[in-house]
């Protein structure tokens, strides 16, 4: 239990509507049972390009599907362009779909929560998602347009540990302005979720890796949340202490179904209850470095936690020193800063350790990038729920100084 968290409790906590997760080695069998359970007939399958073209892993998804898919679309794109989700859905209607079957990591998984709201929603043209994207205004005015329409059931099958396929919004970017819009609505929620570690030893190591630091930074930016929730901290805690472990081991030997199943399921907890706890900076920065800079979802939680740390560490309490002590560090003897610094620097060990980008240069971004990275990220409403308050664009060009 975290010192110094005895505050009075009420409110609200909400719980998205999924119904179902399937876990462990050989669980996509589940998929045609699942289907039926939703009435699925006619399912959609959306993948990427390197599942459909260089391994056998979309076959056996079809295979154990029974049936029930009509059609394979795999020309997803990295950090979904909003044209890419257009085709998506084109091909969804030309084929009747009642459904959909996400497959892959992240770029998939949001295309095809994507595709659910551009077919709730009529969506044919980028002026339907620009109708529908959340609006926010610096520092509080906040618009979320809400899906009228009905949406297909979604069934969410992850080879990666980004833990998107977890939650109700998906990002999408406007190939014009370069900025990664936000769509939030419970309707997007996946019916069921399948992690089955066997789909996953084909991930390339380095997105498998850089995938579960996204999700150590789900757990940091809950646990240091100015409004944390017993709920999520338990979650957040648990699962912090299985990924800084599995990844380790799953470095050491990548074809370890039994570490691979636990940081599956510790990347599920890292995200599960975030509907209702605000993040910060890393989150609210990597969006736009994923939209501008094409850096890859992962890799920018790599190289921006400890800079976000850093520079919100007198404003989040004693909470690093307990991320220090999750994370296997013994703070016992340590004074109060010492023992904080010991959690910023067990999380950047972390991400040396399994050999990913640690620094902003390391991943292609230059400081000319930096005005324009700093003005999208403030329009973010991530940013503005930071526990250290963010007052300027100045500010935001100081952490990515900090992280360059």
């Amino acid at each position: 239990m975290l010192a110094g968290e005895d505050k009075p409790l009420a409110g609200r906590f909400t719980l998205l509507p999924l119904d179902d997760v399937y876990y462990g080695p050989g669980s996509v069998s589940s998929l045609a049972d699942i289907l039926e359970s939703n009435g699925v007939r006619r399912a959609v399958l959306v993948t990427g390009r390197s599942l459909a073209g260089r391994t056998g892993l979309v076959d056996r998804v079809l295979a154990a599907a029974k049936g029930r898919i009509a059609g394979v679309f795999s020309e997803t794109v990295q950090h979904v362009h909003a044209g890419s989700v257009l085709r998506a859905a084109d091909y969804a209607r030309s084929l009747g779909a009642d459904g959909v079957v996400s497959f892959g990591g992240g770029s998939p998984n949001d295309t095809a929560k994507a595709v659910l709201l551009a077919l709730a929603e009529n969506i044919t043209d980028t002026g339907g998602f620009e109708r529908m994207r959340t609006r926010f205004e610096y520092p509080a005015t906040l618009e979320i347009p809400p899906i009228k329409g009905a949406c297909v059931p979604l069934v969410a099958i992850s080879t990666t540990l980004s833990g998107g396929e977890c939650t109700h919004f998906v990002g999408i970017t406007d190939e014009k302005r370069r900025v990664k819009d936000l769509y939030i609505d419970r309707k997007l929620t996946a019916k069921a979720i399948i992690l089955d570690a066997a789909l996953t030893l084909d991930t390339p190591q380095w997105l498998w890796l850089s995938s579960g630091m996204r999700s150590v930074d789900h757990c940091i930016e809950a646990i240091c949340s100015g409004n944390a929730h017993p709920f999520t901290d338990a979650l957040a805690a648990h699962a912090l202490q299985t990924l800084a472990r599995t990844l380790r081991q799953c470095r050491a030997q990548p074809d370890d179904l039994a570490a691979r199943t636990r940081a599956h399921l510790a990347a599920w907890m890292s995200v599960s209850g975030l509907a209702n706890v605000t993040l910060g900076l890393s989150h609210g920065i990597g969006h736009q470095l994923g939209a501008r800079c094409n850096v890859p979802h992962g890799q920018t939680s790599c190289v921006m936690m400890h800079a976000v740390m850093t520079w919100n560490k007198d404003h989040v309490g004693d909470k690093q020193r307990w991320i220090a002590g999750l994370m296997g560090v013994d703070t016992a003897g340590m004074d109060a800063e010492s023992a904080r610094k010991a959690g910023r620097d067990a999380v950047l060990q972390l991400v040396k350790a399994l050999d990913q980008p640690w620094r902003l240069r390391d991943v292609g971004v230059s400081r000319q990038d930096f005005p324009a990275i700093a003005a999208d990220a403030i329009a973010d409403m991530i940013v503005a729920t930071n526990p250290r308050p963010v007052q300027s664009v100045d500010e935001v060009m100081e952490v990515l100084e900090m992280a360059y």
